[in-house]
């Protein structure tokens, strides 16, 4: 998967004359949605020869104030496949023009006034923009039709508050861009005893518009065996597997049999289109090639290929929601809620069995390559050992955003929680971290009154406000417990 990038497209308005204050809000406003982090910003031209060109979306001043340059301007998002609007208010502004354009492109928008200057000598009633006025048409416009928004506040453009608004604005967009139309795999059937991981695949195409991409656990299996131990590119990733950890006390037939199942799921991957993954890990593929898949499924999500365990679905589409309010920028790390802490009441331990990338580690000289026998590393490495396969660390400290979509009776809803990697002095199985709540016990009640699993997505970074956001535009409930 690659990085997410948002595609703006920016609405300046006006009504009135075109104005000194009118052109420097309009390029202050370009400038500063120009500068946020992977985004795209499209926005109508100036024509010089001052006329309207339909065919390119060139206004006059490169502003919306009419219904014909409206009409021009959509045709120009719609081109440029812009997956959200940025209205802005120059003047008191003409809310036919606006509210038509987000009216025919159907995407969320953000919408801020801009601040009042000062007055001139000569301003009738001290006014000089009067955007604050008409951001209220604008706003009423939008909500006649139900068109989705977030309201920024009264801003001039150079505001860093307005700069984190629309921050935020753009990783809900990144989430919304993530999830609607994504392609998730399912590799697999869920573990028997796994009834919480069901999902209803009608419920997440009707919500999200969403396409599962299933694929037998089989298939993969031929596909890996199908490999010659002496071709390149599984000699290539054997030797890749080896330098990605500080210690491996797996046997090298262990590491031909893992870097064989990681090419073939990372053709599937590839040629399926997908977005995110859901795989079976247990007990089938054990059997099949007697081989854990946990480090695998961690070094896939490492190369952005976002993977779940034991075909969590929904799970997978927790970590691309995370993904999206990164941007791409962070990776997630699927956890179980596993345990409190004894000592420390608000402290949880976000664990699974040696899932996580590496790229996450406390300190890449503490990584293990081993099997669930023998996590100390201490044994005797069996040539076949089914159970060998997961990484050993502990996740690097700081603050992170856990976060878990669930869906019942076609209500889909999210929590949201933000926490703190606490560092430990502890050596503990597979890959984890303690993670510091604000009030663990309420976070817990939460968890179990709302009926959400024992999985979750994990990310690096305060994710709250966009992930938040991104709920109000995917018709999706936030459950935010901070």
């Amino acid at each position: 998967m690659t990085r997410i990038s948002v595609t703006l497209g920016f609405l300046p308005s006006r009504r009135v004359a075109h104005t000194a204050w009118t052109e420097q809000m309009r390029t202050e406003s370009l400038a500063l949605l120009e500068g946020l982090p992977g985004v795209r910003v499209v926005a109508p031209g100036v024509a010089e020869d001052g006329l309207l060109d339909p065919s390119s979306g060139t206004t006059p001043h490169g502003t919306v104030s009419t219904l014909e340059e409206a009409e021009a301007v959509a045709a120009l998002f719609w081109r440029e496949a812009v997956d959200a609007l940025v209205i802005c208010p120059l003047d008191f502004d003409d809310e036919r023009s606006a509210v038509k354009v987000a009216e025919l492109l159907g995407v969320p928008a953000l919408l801020y006034a801009t601040a009042e200057p000062p007055a001139r000598d000569d301003a009738s009633l001290a006014r000089v923009s009067d955007s604050y006025c008409g951001t209220l048409s604008i706003a009423a416009g939008l909500t006649r039709r139900r068109l989705p928004f977030r309201f920024a506040g009264i801003h001039f453009p150079t505001d860093t508050a307005l700069a984190a608004e629309a921050e935020t604005f753009l990783r809900a967009m990144g989430v919304v861009k993530a999830l609607r139309g994504a392609r998730i795999g399912q590799v697999g059937v869920r573990p028997a005893a796994f009834e919480s991981v069901a999902y209803d695949e009608v419920s997440m195409a009707r919500t999200f518009g969403q396409n599962v991409v299933p694929c037998n656990l089989a298939d993969i299996v031929d596909a890996a065996q199908a490999l010659a131990a002496d071709d390149p590119h599984v000699i290539e990733r054997v030797a890749e597997i080896r330098a990605g950890v500080a210690e491996v006390t797996v046997s090298d037939a262990h590491l031909l049999r893992a870097a064989k199942v990681e090419l073939a799921f990372e053709d599937f991957y590839g040629r399926s289109r997908l977005s995110a993954m859901a795989a079976q890990c247990w007990p089938s593929i054990q059997r099949m090639m007697g081989v854990s898949l946990c480090a695998v499924y961690g070094r896939l999500t490492g190369r952005h290929l976002l993977t779940a365990c034991e075909v969590d679905v929904v799970g997978a589409l927790s970590m691309l929601a995370n993904y999206g309010a990164a941007l791409g920028e962070a990776l997630p790390h699927f956890i179980d809620w596993t345990i409190q802490h004894r000592e420390n009441p608000n402290w949880l331990l976000a664990w699974h069995c040696g899932n996580a990338p590496t790229c996450l580690a406390a300190d890449p000289a503490q990584t293990a390559l081993r099997s669930r026998r023998d996590m100390a590393g201490t044994e005797p490495v069996p040539e076949d050992d089914p159970q060998a396969g997961l990484y050993q660390f502990q996740i690097k400290p700081g603050p992170v955003t856990l976060c878990r979509l669930a869906e019942y009776d076609g209500e889909w809803k999210m929590l949201i929680a933000p926490g703190r990697i606490v560092p430990s002095e502890e050596t503990l199985a597979g890959t984890w971290s303690w993670v510091e709540v604000r009030d663990h016990d309420r976070l817990y009640r939460t968890l179990v009154e709302e009926g959400f699993i024992h999985h979750a997505s994990l990310i690096h970074g305060d994710q709250v406000a966009s992930l938040t956001e991104a709920c109000r535009f995917l018709g999706v409930r936030p459950v935010v417990v901070e």
